[in-house]
């Protein structure tokens, strides 16, 4: 592993990954970002994979307008924010990552149905997600402090019974990153997205930015803080909204090839109605990644979420359980 003149151990191409985060965890609401979930944080390079993390796929809730539409599977693939880089290259040159991934999850309430007075209302379905993502960084000074990056993916869900929550998403993306001391990096991010969902009402287009303050702890700890601001705009203008979210995940790399995640985000939106509709939802997760070899990778992770809104007897819960596989070079 190469070091770079603060110190901070950098990654090369070499059979460990880069990572470029996703967005944030499921309430990082359409956070769109790509990035596979291990940040590699304390010594991976991170597979980087396009999976949708944002409370937002459309067509996500078929019952309740504010349930998220999202895909908390993208929950399980991390709270990493928008393309946020953990660990660059030292190499004095620009590198291009390309990634490709397939998840299997599992939610317990897909319609968003309230908790009370019961919860026999709520559906239940697994889904597939297929992604795949190209990202690109370069370094902006002789010291390897500044880097740009930039990111374009695409992302599909297939729900097995409830098909008509099936959505597809493109999202392109930049931003920079800097590296502060050996121990301290921040990032900031554009992006601009565009969903297609089967409830035509629900497709939408957007754009967000979101800043990133990471702490490395030790060689194999590091805490992160994120925050995002998003609005998106939907054919029907009651689906439209403005959103933000924050929130805070440590990493742990316990062994070589395996990487744990742990987070906590919170999302509020106020969407464009004709009277006041605001959401908030809380999401708490945890991932476990393990390399397979030099360019595979096999994810699980579990995520539970609470949202409500202002309007009573809206509150629901979700839990979320995830297994995928993912390629990086």
């Amino acid at each position: 592993m190469n070091q770079n003149q603060t110190g901070q151990p950098l990654c090369s191409k070499t059979g460990q990954l880069y990572l470029l985060p996703t967005a944030l965890a499921g309430q990082l609401v359409e956070v769109i970002q790509i990035g596979s979930q291990s940040d590699i944080e304390a010594g991976w390079k991170g597979v980087c994979v396009f999976m949708s993390i944002h409370n937002s796929l459309p067509g996500r809730r078929m019952s309740m307008r504010f349930n998220s539409d999202s895909s908390l599977a993208c929950v399980l693939a991390a709270m990493l924010l928008a393309g946020s880089i953990s660990m660059l290259p030292a190499q004095a040159h620009a590198e291009t990552n390309l990634n490709a991934a397939a998840r299997i999850s599992f939610d317990n309430n897909v319609n968003g149905s309230p908790d009370s007075p019961s919860k026999a209302n709520q559906l239940s379905d697994s889904y597939e997600t297929l992604s795949a993502s190209g990202v690109y960084f370069t370094p902006l000074d002789k010291a390897q402090t500044w880097y740009f990056i930039g990111q374009l993916g695409a992302l599909t869900t297939i729900y097995n019974k409830y098909n008509n929550l099936d959505s597809s998403m493109l999202v392109g993306s930049a931003g920079l990153y800097k590296q502060l001391s050996s121990t301290w990096s921040i990032q900031g991010t554009g992006r601009g997205f565009s969903r297609i969902t089967k409830q035509v009402d629900r497709n939408s287009n957007g754009v967000g930015a979101s800043l990133e303050l990471k702490k490395q702890l030790t060689k194999t700890i590091w805490l992160k803080g994120v925050g995002d601001y998003e609005v998106s705009t939907a054919n029907l203008k009651a689906y439209s909204y403005t959103g933000i979210t924050w929130g805070a995940n440590l990493g742990y790399l316990p062994f070589k090839d395996t990487f744990l995640n742990l987070g906590y985000s919170h999302n509020s939106r106020k969407f464009k109605t004709a009277q006041l509709f605001k959401t908030k939802s809380q999401t708490l997760y945890a991932e476990l990644s393990q390399r397979l070899s030099k360019n595979w990778y096999l994810t699980g992770g579990v995520a539970g979420m609470k949202s409500k809104s202002n309007y009573a007897g809206t509150a629901y819960t979700n839990y979320i359980e995830s297994i995928g596989l993912s390629f990086s070079y």
